[in-house]
């Protein structure tokens, strides 16, 4: 993980922290964090992105419930690794044809260079910290980006 901080660029960043968005769909919720993750230096073609994201999607749907979806995507246009977090005003349904609701999005991207597992180490550790009842509690609730920054920047990645 040194060569993340190598980059100067952290893995969570409050750049990439999106508080209370009308956003009520999948396609929109990952095109909307791709393109912010483009325009803060994370990623070099927010399309090329998405495409893998989705395609990802495609095979086993990410929302994992306690209102959470956890898409990923892991290919060459992503600059440095990261989780973004976006949290709407209202539950919608994540997949279509499955009956998941989520409020609490993160997206992970990292580069197809990285560790192989990198996104898998992410994942198993963000979602430790999502089974706590008050962890979740505060990210529905915290209306202060830099309060949930620190949440976010307490898990060990």
């Amino acid at each position: 993980m040194e060569k993340v901080q190598e980059s100067g660029k952290g893995v969570i960043t409050p750049d990439l922290i999106l508080l209370d968005s009308k956003l009520d769909n999948q396609d929109d919720v990952i095109q909307h964090i791709v393109e912010t993750a483009e325009f803060v230096g994370y990623v070099e073609d927010s399309d090329h992105l998405y495409e893998a994201v989705k395609k990802r999607e495609a095979v086993i749907p990410t929302a994992i419930g306690y209102d959470i979806a956890i898409p990923h995507g892991k290919n060459e246009t992503v600059l440095h690794p990261f989780i973004a977090f976006v949290r709407v005003t209202d539950a919608f349904q994540w997949t279509p044809e499955k009956e998941e609701m989520v409020r609490l999005i993160f997206l992970i991207g990292v580069p197809q260079n990285s560790e192989g597992k990198m996104h898998l180490k992410f994942i198993s550790q963000l979602s430790k910290k999502l089974l706590d009842d008050e962890f979740r509690a505060k990210l529905l609730s915290e209306t202060d980006k830099n309060k949930i920054y620190e949440q976010l920047s307490s898990i060990e990645i």
